[in-house]
């Protein structure tokens, strides 16, 4: 797994240092796969992914630099820090997700982008990390009924938004 959030710095260098043993022994990875199970834990979503970003580049930028391309895997996005409101919830997911998305989609070595769940009514997060409220998480990009939110905006505007990418 991978996570951009605070507490993961362990994790991230124990990922670079197997991937430069990889590099050395000439092991055949292609890429890094991200799992991107991403969380926004409060209503400061812009505030929340600047203070992150720096560590998360650097991160990325020795990934890159050893060779490797990126994959996002399994995105989603828990929610289950903010308020009941739907609108809310949904503005805050979009925004925290576009925040990662604007990051990794810098970089042209991202390949390929899954979401883990399309619709909320059978995302994986509502029986893994329930909400204390008793509501579906909204961490998709589609709600319950298969009608798209603003995540699935976010997702549209950064693939709309990014050159081509061959190879």
């Amino acid at each position: 797994y991978m996570s951009w959030e605070p507490g993961n710095e362990k994790h991230r260098a124990g990922v670079l240092a197997l991937l430069e043993g990889f590099r050395k022994r000439k092991v055949p990875v292609d890429a890094l796969g991200v799992q991107s199970h991403i969380g926004v834990y409060d209503r400061d979503v812009r505030g929340s992914a600047a203070r992150q970003e720096g560590e998360w580049r650097r991160f990325l930028d020795a990934v890159v630099a050893m060779g490797y391309k990126l994959v996002i895997t399994e995105f989603d996005v828990n929610d289950k820090g903010l308020p009941k409101d739907e609108r809310i919830r949904d503005a805050a997911v979009a925004a925290y997700a576009d925040a990662y998305l604007e990051i990794m989609f810098a970089y042209p070595q991202l390949r390929d982008v899954l979401v883990w769940g399309m619709s909320d009514k059978y995302g994986w997060l509502n029986g893994f990390s329930p909400r204390a409220d008793g509501s579906l998480q909204r961490s998709t990009p589609y709600d319950d009924r298969f009608r798209p939110k603003p995540l699935r905006a976010a997702f549209a505007r950064r693939f709309a938004a990014a050159a081509p990418r061959v190879g």
